[in-house]
């Protein structure tokens, strides 16, 4: 599923235009494509190894425990096709999910990235892979902090 990622910041007028899509996969797409967020934040493929190791070791939306589970994937699902995967999180679930990420003990996440299938997760599972990982780790949180200090939802893409 590795495919790139990044999020997205939404004030309230951008919250609002991106949720009366609900339902609606192809308008969906058309705003966030359109959208001028005030803040984004791309990640790569690392979105994919970072969900897995902020919950456990899987890629699923319920996985782990809020709000480590929301960072990437747990938010409300948005997209119901097959082409993007599409989460939101309310400017309540990004100032919760901000918090933790600043007190965020990175040994449990290195032991997590270490426990990784290499065949499951599709990729090799190396210093190199843990480095990557980390580095937008930390963009995220940055990312999280800036939203949850300006009040701001957050969206999550990534196109298959």
């Amino acid at each position: 599923m590795a495919c790139r990622g990044y999020f997205l910041a939404l004030d309230e007028p951008r919250i609002a235009l991106v949720l009366a899509q609900d339902g609606d996969d192809e308008g969906l797409i058309e705003v966030i494509t359109e959208l001028d967020a005030p803040d984004e934040c791309g990640v790569d493929k690392a979105w994919d190894g970072i969900h897995r190791c902020l919950t456990e070791g899987r890629l699923g939306s319920e996985d782990g425990t809020y709000p480590l589970n929301a960072v990437v994937l747990g938010g409300l699902p948005l997209y119901q096709g097959d082409d993007y995967v599409i989460s939101y999180n309310t400017p309540a679930e990004v100032r919760e999910v901000a918090d933790a990420l600043t007190e965020l003990d990175l040994q449990p996440f290195t032991a997590k990235y270490w426990a990784l299938d290499p065949d499951e997760y599709g990729a090799v599972v190396d210093e190199g892979g843990l480095t990557y990982l980390t580095q937008y780790l930390r963009e995220i949180t940055a990312f999280y902090q800036r939203a949850a200090k300006a009040g701001w939802a957050s969206l999550f893409v990534a196109d298959q």
